[in-house]
């Protein structure tokens, strides 16, 4: 989610050093790989321990300029860099699906994050099980913004497999772990003024059907790989909007696990915004009582849901747009291409994506026949 620009940057500190020691006397070493960030001492690219004062010099190491203090916000005291973390570029797999997530082109570090698990048995919805997908964006203008989408997305899918695993329904099983996942990043709050934040968004995809929970504007988008099948119909409505949905039952109610039909791509979530940009819900502890919206979806045709954060949708928001890079291609090569295009569209925000097949139940025997005669 895009926010106020950090207040440190990837560029050089130009204004030098900002620890105490005192590089004197090795600047032919200096220039070569850097100064030990406990003395000062010159040291050469690929030393693991100073010379001068025997300090290890493995456990501060700068991405650019070698040995020296990274500061726990992970940039580096000599020149400012942010360093490189297993998050800037993640991918994943699991249940014949794939994911993954890159920091951009503009930001000091990615924000976003990612889950995607399989239950059942192996093969994912392709052979009776599921698969499960959640991914979060962090408000880049709360605090620790990267610690709140990590603590959502791994408590979120961690509750859907556990629910799922015990025998809750796939909506039932959603509502949960989105409000466990709003728990656990209010959790992280230290003051009104300290209130990590971020969106949500989860699916959960078997041979029964789609189900998608969503708190903020993170998406889920449903992409038919081909022509409709027999006894197909399109959804109405246009591919970038959300299909329609049964009312909002009153609270306290029972609902109900009713799948909606589902063929022609599009947009399965609806954003949680007051204006272009500006969330209406979120998860945080500043966020005030969070309930996600859920919908259930009975494709009746091969295709595959798309689960992401605005990095992506911001350069391809229609469903029509999404599905070519979709048809035809393995998950993992999908995924890649989508974030490849959108880092050469400019990149200017975290991206993630999740890509999960699904091809669905095969009608009854019989069942073209009764067609037929009927």
């Amino acid at each position: 989610m895009t926010g106020p620009s950090p207040d440190r940057t990837d560029e050089p500190d130009t204004d030098g050093p900002r620890h105490g020691g005192t590089p004197g006397g090795a600047d032919d070493a200096g220039r070569a790989g850097g100064f030990c960030p406990y003395c000062g001492a010159g040291v050469l690219p690929g030393d693991l321990f100073c010379e001068q004062c025997g300090r290890e010099l493995s456990s501060a190491r700068c991405a650019r300029c070698g040995p020296a203090p990274v500061d726990p916000d992970g940039y580096c005291e000599r020149c400012g860099l942010k360093q490189p973390t297993g998050r800037d570029h993640a991918e994943t797999t699991a249940g014949g699906a794939a994911g993954v997530s890159d920091r951009g082109l503009r930001h000091a570090r990615n924000e976003d994050a990612m889950v995607l698990a399989a239950a059942g048995p192996a093969g994912g919805p392709a052979r009776g099980g599921l698969t499960v997908g959640v991914v979060c964006d962090g408000v880049s203008s709360s605090p620790r913004a990267d610690e709140a989408s990590s603590a959502a997305a791994s408590t979120g899918a961690a509750v859907l497999l556990e629910a799922l695993g015990a025998g809750t329904g796939p909506e039932a099983a959603t509502r949960a772990a989105a409000a466990r996942a709003a728990a656990a990043v209010a959790a992280l709050a230290s003051s009104p003024d300290d209130a990590p934040a971020c969106t949500y968004v989860s699916a959960v995809v078997g041979p029964g059907g789609v189900t998608v929970g969503w708190v903020g504007d993170s998406r889920a988008y449903w992409l038919r790989s081909g022509p409709p099948g027999p006894g197909s119909r399109d959804v109405p409505g246009s591919p970038d909007r959300s299909v329609p949905t049964r009312p909002v039952p009153p609270a306290g109610a029972a609902v109900p696990e009713d799948r909606l039909p589902l063929t022609g791509s599009a947009l399965l979530t609806e954003d949680d915004t007051a204006a272009p940009g500006v969330l209406s819900a979120w998860l945080g502890a500043d966020a005030g009582e969070v309930e996600a919206r859920v919908r259930t979806f009975a494709p009746r045709d091969s295709g595959a849901v798309v689960v992401c954060s605005d990095g992506l949708w911001g350069y391809l928001r229609e469903a029509a747009a999404l599905a070519p890079f979709t048809a035809g291609t393995a998950p993992l090569e999908a995924a890649r291409a989508l974030v490849r295009h959108a880092l050469a569209a400019g990149g200017r925000d975290n991206v993630t994506v999740l890509v999960i097949p699904f091809d669905p139940p095969p009608a009854p025997a019989g069942t073209h026949l009764r067609r037929r005669n009927d």
